[in-house]
């Protein structure tokens, strides 16, 4: 019988991966469990003798309405040496009462280390009540992957037993499969610019930064867009170092004509089968986008040429993490290149803003056009004078990006340490009424107190300080760029820092001294009510931390705060575990529409497609009925946001505080050319009704803003709202 196949999301296995299949028939039990198999999600597991199936072993999972998780799994994971094309799994399952999916799943994984990264994912979903019966699920094998994930999923409650599991590659058990032979790809090996590209460049015409902004762009386009080069048989980084020396003293028209014959150099091309269609994209490259970027039209003919072609199933440069479809960037670090290499330099620039104009779900939000930001950054990147120099530039262009996720990363903190400040005052400041206050105060003799306004900082004004901090404090919004700045503000090199506050009517000159940066155990977020996930504030207010939610039994969480007259969620923090869908199922009656995603499209760069919306909660009349507040704030980021569109859409259900951060979206790392670093949000966020989260943030019913008076007197007053909310 066939199943039909859906994606779910996967989380992490603590199983350590093995060389083949390890108590596959489940005979093998300690404390319980299978041994050799990781489990998760479930309610007490149980194993019997199925005498119908030759009297084989099968593992029962089951989930209720108020198991913890999002799922019930037991899965392994095994070290993927094995050639072939296909591998199965296959056995027999039994169902009770299921009212989601159940079956069997496979993953494929690039490395161990970074679990779950470029995996295929399928599940068989087998519902409501069946005998046993055999399912079969193969999945064809990925050229690159390193760990193989084996497993069972129920989604939803109800019970589901397992037997007579087997794996099999191409029809053959595991241990009659050849050894497996890596493919080799031209780009991925070493090239002869390797250690130094050769160019070195202390001037700059403006024809010169001209061409190099037309091959910044043109190199860019091939990487991506070139059947060859997104086969992995061209060396972009290479190219690009043969490239410049020529371009760069040509004139525009020979430039343009260097750039051609370069491109026809590259490979023939054959027109495209299922050609690119932008017309249902919610974000899109316009076809021929590149006749605004000035060039030849004998160079736009052969751009065209070469956007009309096919792109590979799988992209070098690029592929798609699983299930979220977010970009995983395929780069070589060159980990031990020197800042003064200009051609590798150049190569920072242009990778990164290729990867932005090709795979950002939000570049259209960047306040100036991102060709202006290319054009404007290649003389600073290229002729800054001191390491410092060049790495504040570099921090400079990824700040035109207004992406909170997207920061800068050095190699080693050791260049942008001093530049900060290696030590810091054992005071935390935060922005209210746009004045620095003082919130947290760890040495109690220190003249300084709570509520203090800094207006200087060693006898400048504070404004110098954070023009000064601005380059490293990327940010998708000025109250979110304030907090990151906020926690650099009091650094320096010396022992001691020279403040000047406003203390009520008074201007007191202090002096605070400087500690080791790790010297003190600091507060992580601005209120911290309580050790605990969940207390009563009052007999009939709950308050949940979402920052201590791993450490709950959700069930047992929600079974203590049921008779409340209203629930305070305090997402102003992290959430320390995934909670979304398993919390929200005690908030809803039925199941809520509350996200819709923008993903990539590997076969057209620069093209995001809209997904279904997701929906959180399900039929549930047993649902918490009193009134909810999301409380969230400016660091509420990223999962935080996330969290709070789930939650927000529940009956009664009311958001209040100020913004937040605006950097919503799975993160996608990437590497420039020294060892940095830096990311991007990889994956749109949007409402269903397209209504965006990206740098505006979550908007709050009810905006209610610290204020420096409320600060002084250690109050929190979007807690105190929440209260007074839930008792109107």
């Amino acid at each position: 019988m066939k199943g039909l196949v859906c994606s779910l999301v996967l989380c992490g296995c603590s199983v350590t991966a093995t060389a083949s299949p390890q108590n596959i028939d489940f005979t093998e039990i300690t404390d319980g469990k299978p041994k050799h198999w990781s489990v998760e999600g479930s309610e007490p597991l149980s194993t019997s003798k199925v005498g119908a199936l030759d009297n084989a072993t099968a593992v029962k999972i089951s989930r209720n309405e108020f198991t913890s998780g999002d799922y019930a799994e037991i899965s392994q994971q095994l070290e993927f040496t094995y050639g072939g094309n296909i591998v199965t799994i296959s056995g027999y399952i039994k169902t009770s009462n299921v009212d989601g999916v159940v079956g069997f799943w496979l993953s494929q994984t690039s490395t161990a280390e970074q679990p779950l990264e470029y995996q295929t994912m399928e599940i068989l979903a087998v519902s409501g009540s069946r005998d046993w019966q055999r399912y079969t699920l193969s999945v064809e094998i990925e050229s690159d992957t390193k760990i193989l994930h084996v497993g069972m999923r129920q989604q939803g409650t109800g019970s589901s037993e397992y037997a007579k599991l087997s794996l099999t590659i191409d029809g053959k058990p595991l241990a009659q499969a050849p050894e497996r032979q890596q493919p080799v790809y031209p780009a991925a090996l070493p090239h002869a610019f390797e250690k130094n590209s050769g160019i070195r460049l202390t001037a700059l015409s403006q024809q010169e930064q001209e061409n190099l902004a037309a091959l910044a762009k043109v190199w860019g386009f091939i990487k991506y867009y070139h059947p060859e080069s997104a086969a992995g048989n061209i060396s972009m980084d290479a190219e690009l170092f043969k490239l410049i020396p020529d371009v760069l003293k040509a004139d525009a028209k020979k430039r343009d004509q260097l750039l051609i014959t370069w491109i026809n150099s590259l490979g023939q091309l054959s027109a495209c089968i299922q050609c690119k269609d932008i017309t249902d994209a919610a974000l899109a490259h316009r076809e021929q986008h590149w006749l605004v970027w000035q060039l030849s039209p004998e160079l736009n003919a052969t751009l065209a040429k070469v956007y009309a072609t096919e792109l590979p199933a799988r992209h070098f440069w690029v592929k798609s993490e699983p299930n979220v479809n977010n970009p995983a960037f395929n780069e070589k670090p060159y980990a031990e290149i020197g800042f003064d290499d200009s051609g590798y330099r150049l190569l920072s620039l242009f990778r990164l803003w290729n990867i932005i104009h090709y795979y950002s779900p939000y570049r259209d939000l960047t306040e100036q056009p991102w060709q202006q930001v290319l054009y404007g950054a290649i003389s600073k990147v290229l002729l800054a004078k001191t390491e410092l120099d060049y790495q504040l530039e570099l921090a400079q262009v990824i700040d035109s990006i207004h992406d909170t996720h997207s920061q800068f990363g050095p190699a080693d903190f050791n260049v942008i340490r001093p530049y900060i400040g290696k030590n810091i005052a054992p005071v935390d400041v935060r922005f209210a009424e746009q004045h620095a206050v003082v919130y947290q105060i760890y040495q109690p003799e220190l003249p300084i107190k709570i509520g203090d306004v800094i207006t200087h900082i060693n006898d400048k004004p504070i404004s110098e300080r954070l023009a000064h901090l601005r380059p490293l404090a990327a940010a998708s919004n000025e109250p979110t760029r304030l907090r990151i700045m906020a926690s650099m503000l009091l650094r320096g090199n010396a022992e001691q820092i020279s403040v000047q506050v406003r203390r009520n009517t008074e201007s007191l000159q202090l002096q605070l001294p400087l500690l080791p940066a790790d010297s003190i155990e600091r507060q992580h977020y601005y209120h911290e009510h309580g050790d605990t996930a969940f207390q009563h504030l009052a007999p009939d207010i709950g308050y949940i931390r979402m920052d201590k939610i791993n450490e709950v039994d959700l069930k047992q969480m929600m079974a203590a705060l049921a008779d409340t007259k209203g629930l305070i969620i305090d997402i102003r923090n992290y959430p320390s575990k995934y909670v979304v869908y398993s919390l929200s199922n005690y908030l809803y009656p039925e199941p809520y529409d509350f996200v819709q995603f923008t993903q990539m499209h590997l076969t057209n760069p620069g093209q995001f497609n809209r997904a279904e919306s997701l929906s959180v909660g399900h039929n549930n009349p047993a649902y918490y009925k009193g009134k909810v507040v999301i409380l969230i704030n400016e660091q509420t980021q990223s999962l935080a946001e996330y969290t709070t569109m789930a939650f927000q859409g529940a009956p009664k259900a009311t958001v209040i505080g100020s913004t937040t951060s605006g950097a919503d979206g799975d993160v996608s790392y990437f590497m420039l050319p020294g060892g940095h670093y830096t990311a991007l949000s990889g994956v749109g966020v949007f409402y269903p009704d397209g209504t965006p989260t990206q740098r505006i943030g979550i908007v709050p019913d009810i905006e209610v803003k610290p204020t420096i008076a409320g600060i002084a007197a250690g109050r929190d007053e979007q807690l105190e709202r929440a209260i007074e909310f839930i008792k109107q």
